[in-house]
């Protein structure tokens, strides 16, 4: 259900010091709002920069429970939006497969920038320039990205749906290894009618 190629935002809410996220980036839109980030999305856009981009990382925990900070890939600023809410669809992006993700030296809570005073820029502008290097090559699985975060939402949103991810997940070899494994049956099924029955707003 899950594919080993595509590094997954937290769908489940799997980290439980995720403050909200598990519906950004938007994988199945290639596009990015004011839903996650509210002050950071806004003040980015503001930037009078000929080209915007925006990188997405990770906390990627394994299931020995190794934590790592992984770069996924990055959208390019295309055309914005003010409605739902302030945002813009990538013109251009590139996402990793889950085994070529770059993994970088961050552990702060914040959200890296790279303007300003950040400590980040060079990495962050030396990374950029390999990602762009990727973006006609195999490395870069964008569609396969969108297509399965669409359809793993489309499950989600319907009772049916949630019902199978469960079951795929009560019947996984390794999921007493898992933070939400180890949920009860009924602890994910409140957790995922509470997520994806109604709407929320990380």
């Amino acid at each position: 259900m899950f594919s080993g190629n595509v590094m997954h935002r937290d769908m489940l809410m799997c980290n439980p010091t995720n403050t909200g996220h598990y519906k950004y980036p938007k994988f199945e839109t290639l596009s990015y709002d004011t839903g996650c980030h509210n002050r950071e999305v806004e003040k980015f856009l503001r930037q009078n920069d000929r080209e915007k981009y925006i990188i997405f990382y990770t906390r990627y925990t394994a299931l020995n429970r190794k934590s790592r900070s992984k770069i996924v890939g990055y959208f390019k600023v295309g055309w914005q939006f003010t409605k739902p809410r302030l945002g813009f669809a990538a013109s251009e992006s590139v996402l990793l497969p889950m085994k070529d993700c770059i993994e970088i030296n961050y552990s702060g809570r914040g959200v890296p920038v790279s303007w300003g005073q950040s400590q980040v820029r060079e990495e962050i502008e030396d990374v950029l320039q390999f990602l762009q290097t990727c973006r006609a090559t195999p490395q870069n699985i964008s569609d396969l990205y969108r297509q399965e975060t669409r359809t793993l939402v489309e499950r989600l949103q319907s009772p049916s749906g949630r019902q199978e991810v469960i079951k795929v997940c009560e019947g996984c070899r390794v999921k007493n290894q898992c933070y939400w494994g180890r949920k009860t049956r009924r602890q994910k099924e409140e957790k995922l009618e509470h997520l994806y029955a109604g709407e929320q707003r990380c």
